[in-house]
Parts: C-alpha cells; sequence; structure tokens
C-alpha cells in the first residue's frame, strides 16, 4: 500500500480507537504500528541498498518503481507481530498492542494492495524467515513491471503507490491469433 494510504487508514483507525477508549497510549502504539512501521524502509534504503540521495521523492520513486534489490524490512514481518503480541499478553502494555492492532491493519493491506506486483501474492513474504531463506532479495517476490513515477509526482506516488505497467493488449477479434488458411 502507498505511504499515504498507510497514513490515512491509520490515522481513521486512531480517531475510532481513540474515540472508543481514550486511551492516549492505544492509539499511540496503533500509529506506530500502523504507519511508523514503515521506517524499515529507511534502514533497508540506506543500509542494504546503500543509496545516499536521502530526498523524500528520491526515496519514494526507489520503492514505488521498484528498485530495491532487498528486502529485509524488520519491522514488516509475522514473526515479530506473534513476538510483540506475547509480550503484550505477559506486559499487559497498552502501548504495545496498540502496536500490534497497527501491524494488524498494516500488514493485510500490504499483501492485498502490494500483491498486485507479485503473481504469486504476496501473503509468504512478510515471514522474515521466508525473506532470509532467498536472502532477501526483492526479485525473488515481485515480478510484474511497474509503470515509472516521474520526477514532480511526489504527492500522487505518496497518496496512490506504484502502478502496474500497462499489459500488451490481445487482439479479441475471432481468429486473430490463428494463421490465414488458403
Amino acid at each position: 500500500m502507498s505511504p499515504g494510504g498507510h497514513l490515512v487508514t491509520t490515522a481513521a483507525a486512531c480517531a475510532v480507537v481513540y474515540a472508543g477508549t481514550g486511551s492516549t497510549a492505544l492509539t499511540t502504539g496503533l500509529a506506530a504500528g500502523g504507519f511508523l512501521i514503515d521506517v524499515d524502509h529507511i534502514i533497508d534504503y540506506v543500509l542494504f541498498e546503500r543509496q545516499r540521495d536521502l530526498r523524500p521523492g528520491s526515496f519514494l520513486r526507489y520503492y514505488v518503481n521498484g528498485l530495491a534489490r532487498r528486502n529485509v524490512l524488520v519491522l514488516h514481518s509475522y514473526e515479530l507481530l506473534a513476538a510483540l503480541a506475547a509480550i503484550a499478553w505477559a506486559s499487559g502494555s497498552e502501548w504495545l498492542w496498540g502496536w500490534v492492532l497497527g501491524m494488524l491493519l498494516h500488514l493485510p493491506l500490504d499483501v492485498v494492495f502490494n500483491g498486485k506486483f507479485a503473481s504469486a501474492g504476496l501473503v509468504h513474504f512478510y515471514s522474515f524467515i521466508v525473506r532470509a531463506r532467498v536472502g532477501f532479495r526483492a526479485d525473488r517476490f515481485t515480478d510484474r513491471a511497474r509503470t515509472p513515477v516521474p520526477d514532480g509526482a511526489f504527492w500522487s506516488a505518496f497518496f496512490k503507490g506504484g502502478r502496474l505497467a500497462a499489459e500488451p493488449q490481445r487482439d479479441t477479434t475471432p481468429g486473430a491469433s490463428e494463421p490465414l488458411r488458403g
């Protein structure tokens, strides 16, 4: 999902949770798990991709255009979600329960909206172990071409995210793909 999509859905969820519970801790945790979880993209961009252009537009285009070669994404994993849920259960931490709720919002949205770039879907991608087994190689999960985001289209990319490249149109006229017979 696009960063803007996560921002909007997380803000709406935070408003509902705060209105319903009045808990600042739960709402703050939800914001962290629902939106701020994406900070791991910045870590990957700098540490594993060795990118040095830290302008927001360059960073966003890098991901939206599908240029990442490695996806470590330590905060995007079912394993972390399970561990945090266990710690929240044991400790009763409201803030941590909020983070878990935020992840439960964030990860499925990523699976659904980013899954369009992978013919096999992305449910398995969000397992850290699965990503580690293939050396965190992005090309092992996504295989569909994207339409490049041009310079100057930051807000559009922020809210719309990546787009699939247009598939070649097939002629569906009956007999169009068959050779002429004499």
